[in-house]
């Protein structure tokens, strides 16, 4: 299956109301000094992850803001999705008493 058909296929389902889901991810940006701190907080259900990234700017870059927001969101994300993971991961070993292994791609 490639990436156009896993698209194709998702958006498909998700036009079917019966079967679509939703969750909400917030991204709050905050910038101190040189740093710049992005909080992932993922909502759905009863369940809420939360995934930080921080970006520094070195003294010998020139500020450009849009860079360090980037960093820190990407950062953020990835922390968010690690924790997904994990927990997923969790889940499915509670159900089928197996350890899970290579659910990263």
């Amino acid at each position: 299956m490639t990436a156009d058909t896993k698209e194709t296929a998702m958006t498909d389902n998700a036009n079917n109301a019966n079967n679509a889901k939703s969750c909400h991810v917030d991204v709050l940006i905050e910038e101190r000094d040189e740093r710049t701190r992005a909080k992932a907080r993922l909502v759905w259900g009863d369940h809420t992850l939360v995934g930080v990234g921080l970006a520094r700017l070195d003294p010998a870059d020139e500020p450009v803001a849009e860079i360090g927001d980037e960093l820190a969101i990407a950062r953020a994300l990835t922390d968010l999705a690690n924790q997904l993971f994990a927990v997923t991961s969790a889940d499915i070993q509670a159900s089928t008493h197996q350890p899970v292994t290579g659910l990263h791609h």
